[in-house]
Order: structure tokens, then C-alpha cells, then sequence
């Protein structure tokens, strides 16, 4: 069962990109629904089911696949254009974040509190947006929850390397900030605290020194250090723009974290989540870093295209962006091999 969501994903992600660029003018084959729901698709059907996924590997419980499943049917309902897919979604953001909790519970860590905390943000966003309430509001909820949990994921790995006792409250009181800044439906707040949060990770996180290495470990390295520019730069939008959307700044607000930051940190951890998710290995190869030089230049013309506010280069970044996960799929399916894993990547 826990393959099946890998096996989904090419066709999935096709749809919920398609109905993204079709947003933006590009006549492109997909459905009505990919381009009405094209964000609860992406967030909760896509990302939120995959997450949900690596966490009922680790809760070891069999209801904890509930929380997938809703998020997998309710993407296909959206597809579809009806709107039960999302309360589908919204329930699975109500499991998800039950069996983050019972994850807490059985370590009580601050990073897996961290993640049952990021799970109920997307519970919270989804609530608001099934309560037909200002976008930007589900916006910031949803945008919260994805990084909250990437950075949940890297405080774990950062215990791994020696720092200071203040900069562990340091990152509560960021965590804290944002929270506050989303409740107070604070832009600025919420900017200022990714921009802080961004500047913790390129501090304390191991990619700044296994960017020294060589092969897989750099790669990994490269995907996180270049997702941090980018929350870096969607902080920057944010604060410039006052909101999340209606603003010279919200395209790259919003991408600049959605795709430079998350999808950056989709890029590095497949590496390690692929194979201990479902026990293919994964053979490591220069090659991929093709779909990561994509992904950073269709980002690039987008960043171009929203500071001389010329569409046409948004329209072509985000292109880019649709063909770069989609090269990177292919990529991983051309280097799969079946079997036990012995490391992550070989």
C-alpha cells in the first residue's frame, strides 16, 4: 500500500501542474478542476499525501493510512470538480495531525512536536478555506504547514551538529512568532519569521558542511542550500508585497517558497524517503541535477518576469518549474531498482 502513492504520482502531478500554467494562459490538456483547485490539489492532495504517507510508516499503526488515503481520494474528487474532495482533504488533515501526535507521544521531541504543530496548521487552513474565508488567510496557513514541516525534519538531523543551547529556543520563539503572525493574519510578521527561520537553517543545518563532500551528500546539500535562498527571497516578496495575493509580489511570494523551498526539499529528501518508504533503491547520478538547474531557472524567470512586470516570463519560469518535477520523476523511475535497500542512494 505504501507504494501506490509513487506509482500515482506522474499522473497526479501532471494534472495539478497542468491546471497551475493553465491559470496563468497556457492552453495545456487538463481538467476544469485542476484549474479551480489547483492549490488545495498541490498542498493538501499531493504534498499533504505524501507526508502523510511518511508518517503512518513511522506511527506503525494501520489507521494511520486513513490520513493518505482521504488526501489521495480527495485530490482525485477535486480533479474531478466536485467539492467533496475537500473535506476528503480536510479530513485527512485532521488524521494526519492525530497521528502526529501519537508520534509525539511516543517521542516526545521538540521536532516531533514541531510536527504535529505544522499538521495543524494545514487543519486550520483547510477549516478556514472550507469556511469560505479570505484566501490569504488559507494561503499563510497552508504555506506554514509545509514549512514548518521541513524545518521540524532538518531540527531533527541538526541535532547531529554542535550549537548553542540558545539557539534551539531561538527557533521556538521563531515557531512561535509565525504562529502568532498567522493568527494576527500579519504579513509582515509572517515574512519576518521566514525570512529568521531561513537564517537558522543556513546556520545550524549539516548542509553547510556536507556540501564539501562529493556525490549524493553534496547533491542533498545543494537542493537545501538553494531552498533557503529561496525562502530567503519569499520572505523578501512577502514584505515587499503586504499580502499574500492582489500584489505586484504575490506570484513570487508564494512560488518562491512553494516551489524554490519546498520542492527543493521534495528534490534532496526523496533521496532518502523513497527508499524507506517503499524499499526501492534509488541508484544516485549526476543527472539530477538537471531537474534542479530547471527548477532554478524557471524560478529565475519568474523572479525576473514579477520585478519588470512581464508575464510572459512569469508564464515560461513556471514552465520550467512544470517540466523540472517532471524531469526529476522520470529521472528517479530511470534509476529505481527494486529490492531491500541497503543505503538511501546507491
Amino acid at each position: 500500500m505504501n507504494r501506490l502513492p509513487f506509482l500515482l504520482l506522474p499522473a497526479l502531478f501532471y494534472l495539478a501542474i497542468g491546471g497551475g500554467l493553465a491559470r496563468l494562459g497556457l492552453a495545456l490538456p487538463t481538467t476544469l478542476g485542476a484549474m479551480a483547485w489547483h492549490g488545495f490539489v498541490m498542498i493538501g492532495g499531493v504534498f499533504g499525501g505524501l507526508i502523510a504517507v511518511e508518517r503512518a510508516v513511522a506511527a506503525k499503526v494501520p489507521w494511520a493510512w486513513l490520513a493518505p488515503l482521504a488526501a489521495f481520494v480527495g485530490a482525485a474528487l477535486l480533479l474531478a470538480n466536485r467539492v467533496e474532495g475537500a473535506w476528503a482533504i480536510t479530513l485527512a488533515s485532521a488524521l494526519l495531525t492525530a497521528v502526529t501526535l501519537l508520534l509525539w507521544r511516543k517521542q516526545p521531541q521538540p521536532f516531533t512536536l514541531l510536527l504535529a504543530v505544522a499538521a495543524a496548521c494545514w487543519l486550520i487552513g483547510n477549516g478556514l478555506m472550507l469556511a469560505v474565508t479570505d484566501t490569504n488567510a488559507v494561503l499563510g496557513w497552508w504555506v506554514a504547514f509545509l514549512v514548518l514541516t521541513i524545518a521540524a525534519e532538518r531540527l531533527e538531523l541538526s541535532r547531529l551538529m554542535p550549537k548553542p543551547r540558545r539557539a534551539e529556543a531561538a527557533f521556538v520563539a521563531i515557531t512561535l512568532a509565525m504562529l502568532a503572525g498567522l493568527a494576527l493574519a500579519q504579513a509582515w510578521l509572517i515574512a519576518a519569521t521566514q525570512l529568521l527561520l531561513a537564517v537558522w537553517l543556513l546556520r545550524f543545518d549539516v548542509a553547510r558542511h556536507t556540501i564539501k563532500g562529493r556525490g549524493l551528500p553534496r547533491y542533498i546539500a545543494v537542493c537545501l542550500l538553494s531552498g533557503y535562498g529561496w525562502l530567503v527571497i519569499g520572505a523578501a516578496a512577502l514584505w515587499a508585497n503586504g499580502n499574500y495575493l492582489g500584489g505586484r509580489f504575490d506570484d513570487l511570494a508564494l512560488h518562491a517558497v512553494l516551489v524554490g523551498f519546498v520542492m527543493a526539499m521534495v528534490f534532496g529528501h526523496a533521496a532518502i524517503i523513497l527508499p524507506a518508504v517503499t524499499g526501492w533503491r534509488l541508484r544516485y547520478h549526476a543527472l539530477f541535477y538537471l531537474p534542479l538547474l530547471l527548477l532554478q531557472l524557471g524560478l529565475l524567470c519568474r523572479l525576473a518576469g514579477t520585478l519588470a512586470g512581464f508575464h510572459a516570463a512569469i508564464v515560461t519560469g513556471a514552465g520550467l518549474n512544470g517540466i523540472a518535477l517532471l524531469v526529476f520523476i522520470a529521472t528517479a523511475i530511470a534509476r529505481v531498482q527494486r529490492g531491500r535497500p541497503r543505503t538511501a542512494f546507491q
